[in-house]
């Protein structure tokens, strides 16, 4: 009788190792949807990483591009700014900040409302980037996304409307216009979901003493709307060139991040860290020249806040972003929209790199953790099912 026993018990826990292989496997072909919660806090995690590593780096950025070369009312020569493009000025100019505007802590004006924007952007920007691509990748295998009702169909909107649906259909079917157009989506939903941080980055940023560090976040918010007929001109004077500039900015990024890391289920934080800083620089690179002018459009909404009798626009008044423009071009030169590219690409492809680094590793760590939580769970469940059945 102990015999048939331990015989009998043995093969229950043969039966029982066979499940536990046959759920695994199946765990592991299933495609697993993954809550989006993930997507808001990893980039939430990637946003205050990236800053808190490239805070001196954006503040010398800030400044180089507010700049000028030509004093109040001087027509002046063509600007030429050699330390602009030159590594040993940048260390030069960061030196001499800490020297003259009280330490070290200098470097970091203006990071609270920084680290506002770049958590905010991160979030918004992966979340957004994860159901735009997934919404695109869903196209080619459904209906027609746009199609007008039956008694429209036989005029002449229906070729436009059919040229866009087909236009959809070809988007969704390539992986890498895929990730071009939900990068531009999702960076201009998180460009203006948190740009009133971004102008008072800026506003920060451009300080010179202590005394003016003194204003906080919410004072410059408060002196922003009191008596302004145009508040929200005001916290969004610049949006244009910023979104202008972002389409193509963060299209690039994830296009050719998504080129470089399109292997696997799975992206290793290596390569994600490599990946973004190549996608990072050379995207940044293409649009500077918008950057400085939105830079520049920012630093005129400001001007009256601080007071400054050495702030940009104390020199120029700049109708809108044309006119902007055309005036750096004519008055300072073509080297004018690149000033302060060093240390831009530099804190570009860092802060790119840590983003997308620290992004993968969040997202991977709380996607093991959602598999090895539903994996377990899902095995008990059909271990016991099966075992009644064995029973039956």
């Amino acid at each position: 009788m102990t015999a048939k026993m331990e015989a009998a018990a043995g093969t229950s826990a043969k039966k029982t190792k066979r499940i536990r292989r046959n759920v695994t496997k199946k765990i592991e072909k299933e495609t697993v949807a993954y809550p989006q919660w993930h997507n808001v806090v990893a980039g939430a995690a990637a946003g205050a990483g990236a800053r808190f590593f490239t805070a001196p780096l954006d503040l010398l950025k800030i400044r180089r591009q507010l700049q000028m070369n030509k004093p109040p009312g001087v027509v002046p020569v063509a600007a030429k700014a050699p330390s602009s493009f030159s590594p040993f000025g940048m260390f030069q100019s960061m030196k001499r900040i800490v020297q003259t505007e009280g330490g070290l802590h200098s470097l970091f004006r203006g990071n609270l409302a920084a680290t506002y924007l770049w958590v905010g952007y991160a979030a918004v920007q992966f979340s957004l980037y994860a159901r735009t691509a997934d919404f695109l990748t869903r196209i080619p295998d459904s209906a027609p996304i746009l199609q007008l009702p039956v008694p429209l169909q036989t005029t002449p909107l229906q070729r436009p409307v059919q040229l866009a649906s087909d236009l959809f259909s070809s988007i969704g079917s390539n992986p890498t216009a895929v990730a071009f157009c939900a990068g531009a989506t999702a960076g201009s939903a998180a460009t203006l979901a948190t740009y009133p941080f971004d102008i008072c980055r800026t506003a920060f940023a451009s300080q010179k003493t202590l005394s003016q560090g003194t204003k906080s976040i919410s004072t410059f918010f408060q002196l922003a709307m009191k008596d302004n007929p145009q508040p929200l001109r005001t916290v969004f004077a610049g949006s244009g060139p910023a979104i202008l500039g972002i389409v193509p900015y963060m299209g690039l990024n994830f296009a050719l991040y998504d080129y470089l890391v399109r292997q696997g289920d799975r992206v290793k934080v290596s390569d994600a860290g490599t990946a973004g800083a190549i996608s990072g620089g050379v995207s940044k690179f293409v649009v500077y020249p918008l950057d400085t002018v939105k830079k520049r459009l920012q630093a005129q909404a400001f001007d009256s806040f601080w007071g400054q009798k050495d702030v940009i626009t104390n020199q120029y008044q700049y109708k809108n972003m044309m006119d902007c423009g055309s005036k750096i071009l004519k008055e300072e030169g073509l080297a004018a929209f690149y000033r302060g590219l060093v240390p831009t690409v530099i804190k570009t492809m860092t802060a790119t790199s840590l983003t997308f680094a620290i992004f993968q590793m969040s997202k991977n760590s709380l996607e093991s953790f959602h598999d090895w939580t539903n994996a377990s769970d899902g095995q008990v469940d059909i271990i016991k099912s099966q075992e009644k059945s064995n029973k039956k």
